[in-house]
């Protein structure tokens, strides 16, 4: 179903909440639980419907600007029928429609009471939001006993609070509102049921990868260094929130050492606060090595404190102290961080330090054989040789791992141009020339033939020694082949030699001789 910006849904929301009383709004979402609204239909940014309500209503809701919302009853301005088509929305797009009420009802009266609950704008620092937050919707958690849908309306009211604040400052609002949101889906998925953790773990990371990416995207539009003091108060109270998800063991729904590690990298040119960080990750990281005793941190918080020391060392050109706190993590959960290091040296051309990286990577990848890091690692060689093609290394990486690494091998000396190493990597792995892209064996025909000459060599003699029919029949065309080759190599006396000495040596294989005659084979 078409879906409206979160934008636009808040600015419904607060349009019906503040256009009409607070016992119409519960009439409408009355009339929605009982079924009254009849259809419903959103296009572009217009949600259409109908309501019965004794007489069947035709309802507009417009998203873009609330005085052109129409209803055919006799009411003038907003009214229930648009309230019951709203909650009929909310519910389609997925959200909670009873939390959609508690918030339009509950917040109007906050609002309007001044209560406790109340933040007037930015200067109350986000302190001061973050308790806001914790007494509005510190228990909304709870209710996503099977989905995190009751928690897509919490986001869209607390990002709506900040709307009207300067860019930068609403920018800031919105990073710490979805990192709360985060915060309240861990929680929830630490209640599921264990035996059907799987099951929530997908349902659930499925609901917050769009809320992580738009939290990604906030960060790489912020700007990477504080212009004043009420724009560092929120970075650092952001970053020491994310610091302490990162090391809370309880988050395990979340990557957050991932993010904490995007931050830090958008404020990696703000001295001061790297400064103060590195050194309070310095101090956990000890912490860790006192406490831990064996080869590698398992521990999730460990895990993510050296992670972070690696990080900073990584920056400051450490790249040997940065391996050295990568090997003491366990490589199966911080293998995308020593991935993301190369492919960072890689794209600055520090060719040092990418071969550090990368020889570690291959140690790694001897003792614990995870799979899905192959693949990365082998495209990470084949872009090395593409800059570096003098450095024989990136190849021999890529060789270690034959037979697993045979496609990307071979794709890539095809890539390259290089027909010879293509042709000794097929001889070398027995590969057939009926199992290669033919377009592939006619370039390489016309370009170079000479060089298909023993690949198509050692396919006669396999299929001569089947001993059958079948496997003689097969002999003979890549005899056809190889005529054909020897001619565009200019060798026609070495075929004439060739078929001549073949035909005497298999001369007692009489269905061979056969299908040699019917296939016109001779040394003529």
């Amino acid at each position: 179903m078409t879906r409206l910006a979160d934008e636009r849904s808040e600015q419904l929301m607060r349009a019906l909440a503040g256009g009409m009383p607070l016992d119409r709004v519960a009439e409408g979402h009355a009339l929605y639980r009982g079924g009254r609204v009849l259809v419903m239909e959103v296009v572009m940014n217009t949600v259409y419907g109908a309501v019965n309500d004794g007489t069947v209503y035709a309802v507009t809701l417009d998203a873009d600007d609330m005085a052109y919302s129409t209803c055919t009853c006799p009411e003038d301005a907003a009214c229930v029928h648009m309230a019951a088509l709203f909650f009929r929305y909310c519910e389609s797009a997925g959200g909670d429609a009873d939390a959609v009420l508690r918030m339009m009802t509950e917040g109007a009266r906050g609002d309007a009471d001044g209560g406790a609950g109340a933040v007037s704008g930015g200067t109350d620092g986000p302190e001061a939001w973050a308790e806001w937050f914790a007494g509005r919707f510190g228990a909304v958690w709870q209710q996503c006993r099977h989905s995190l849908h009751p928690l897509q309306p919490v986001l869209q009211e607390a990002k709506g609070k900040a709307r009207d604040w300067p860019r930068e400052m609403r920018r800031l609002h919105w990073l710490q509102t979805v990192l709360l949101v985060l915060e309240q889906a861990e929680r929830a998925y630490a209640v599921t049921d264990p035996s059907n953790r799987y099951y929530y773990e997908m349902s659930f990371s499925r609901s917050v990868e769009p809320w992580v990416q738009h939290w990604l995207e906030l960060l790489h539009e912020t700007e990477p260094v504080p212009a004043n003091d009420a724009e560092e108060r929120w970075l650092r109270a952001i970053a020491l929130r994310l610091r302490n998800a990162a090391l809370d063991e309880t988050f395990k729904l979340l990557r957050w050492d991932e993010l904490y590690v995007a931050w830090w990298d958008r404020f990696a040119g703000w001295p001061d606060a790297v400064r103060e960080e590195r050194e309070v990750i310095g101090r956990l990281a000890d912490q860790v090595a006192d406490a831990d005793t064996t080869a590698h941190s398992s521990s999730p918080r460990a895990s993510a404190v050296l992670t972070a020391q690696a990080f900073f060392r990584f920056k400051a050109g450490d790249h040997a102290g940065a391996i050295d706190a990568m090997r003491r993590t366990p490589f199966e959960r911080t293998s995308t961080f020593v991935l993301g290091f190369a492919e960072r040296c890689l794209a600055e051309g520090d060719f040092a330090a990418l071969e550090r990286w990368m020889r570690f990577l291959q140690e790694q990848l001897r003792l614990t054989r995870v799979a899905a890091v192959l693949k990365p690692y082998l495209k990470l060689c084949r872009s090395a040789d593409e800059r570096q093609p003098d450095n024989p290394m990136w190849i021999r990486m890529m060789r270690e791992w034959l037979p697993v690494s045979y496609g990307e091998l071979s794709a890539h000396y095809l890539s390259r141009g290089r027909m010879r190493e293509w042709t000794d990597l097929q001889l070398a792995m027995g590969i057939r020339p009926e199992d290669l892209d033919p377009g592939h064996l006619r370039v390489l025909a016309k370009e170079a033939p000479e060089l298909l000459l023993p690949l198509f060599h050692r396919a006669v003699d396999e299929s001569v020694r089947t001993r059958g029919r079948q496997g003689y029949r097969a002999a003979v065309r890549h005899l056809k082949r190889l005529e054909k080759l020897y001619r565009a190599a200019g060798r026609e006396e070495r075929w004439r030699m060739f078929i001549r000495e073949f035909r005497i040596r298999h001369a007692r294989l009489r269905a061979l001789q056969e299908e040699l005659r019917y296939a016109n084979l001779s040394d003529d």
